[in-house]
């Protein structure tokens, strides 16, 4: 049975393999005008989330470009490269590799925010709010606030405008997701609300700085977190081992 959490992910790959395809088979031009996000949510059923998703995932691969004043044209119709190759954990252990995930998460979070903040959007900020709200209606669920969880974060990514960061996210989006949900199910919600909080009120001020040192603390307690119940856990079966 497929987790809430893979259907969103699935239903976002859907959308863009759709469009990719369509974009491939010369349903639009090179140089004409690509479909708005209403247009798209009207026609495929889904929330402009998931369009976004989509739209931000073919411009990242150079399929589409996004001008000054929103219109949207198509600019090629072949995707211009594979994204495989920007996967550094493609094959890492979820569970005994968050550390690692988290430090690797800690470096790359915390230059994109600074980068971010000085390009987000009125809409960008709006998409953030609906995403914490989530993460608040389902503060006794795991998997929906996991989920929201790393929403908030991959939107953050979306708002630097930076098509390689985009690209490079996408590409570790399942043990992105996927090591979300065993912090969350280790640590629990506190520190997500905690932090995703000041990290959105910083965000609307456009306080660069303390957008910076927010993540960089919101991920230093979360190592700290884990470091903490690996520890915990080591000892009462290093001790049975001993016995």
């Amino acid at each position: 049975m497929r987790t809430t959490n893979e259907q969103a992910q699935s239903l976002r790959a859907q959308i863009y393999h759709k469009l990719k395809n369509r974009i491939e088979a010369g349903t639009w031009e090179i140089g004409s005008k690509f479909p708005s996000e209403n247009q798209l949510c009207q026609e495929y059923g889904v929330s402009r989330i998931t369009v976004r998703s989509a739209i931000q995932q073919l411009e990242a691969v150079g399929l589409i470009q996004t001008h000054q004043g929103g219109r949207t044209t198509v600019v090629r119709t072949k995707v211009r490269g594979s994204v495989s190759s920007l996967n550094p954990l493609q094959n890492a252990d979820h569970r005994t590799d968050l550390v690692k995930v988290l430090e690797y998460r800690m470096v790359v979070e915390k230059g994109t925010i600074g980068l971010a903040v000085q390009r987000i959007t009125d809409d960008d900020l709006a998409d953030l709010e609906e995403i914490f709200n989530m993460m608040l209606i389902h503060h006794d669920d795991i998997k929906k606030f996991s989920q929201a969880d790393y929403l908030f974060h991959r939107k953050i990514a979306e708002s630097s405008k930076n098509a390689i960061l985009i690209q490079a996210n996408q590409a570790i989006e399942e043990v992105l997701s996927s090591t979300m949900d065993t912090i969350v199910s280790l640590l629990g919600c506190a520190i997500g609300i905690r932090y995703h909080r000041l990290l959105l009120s910083a965000l609307r001020t456009r306080d660069k700085a303390a957008c910076e040192q927010l993540m960089e603390e919101h991920l230093q307690a979360t190592i700290d977190g884990i470091k903490n119940f690996l520890s915990v856990t080591r000892e009462p079966m290093e001790e049975s081992l001993q016995n």
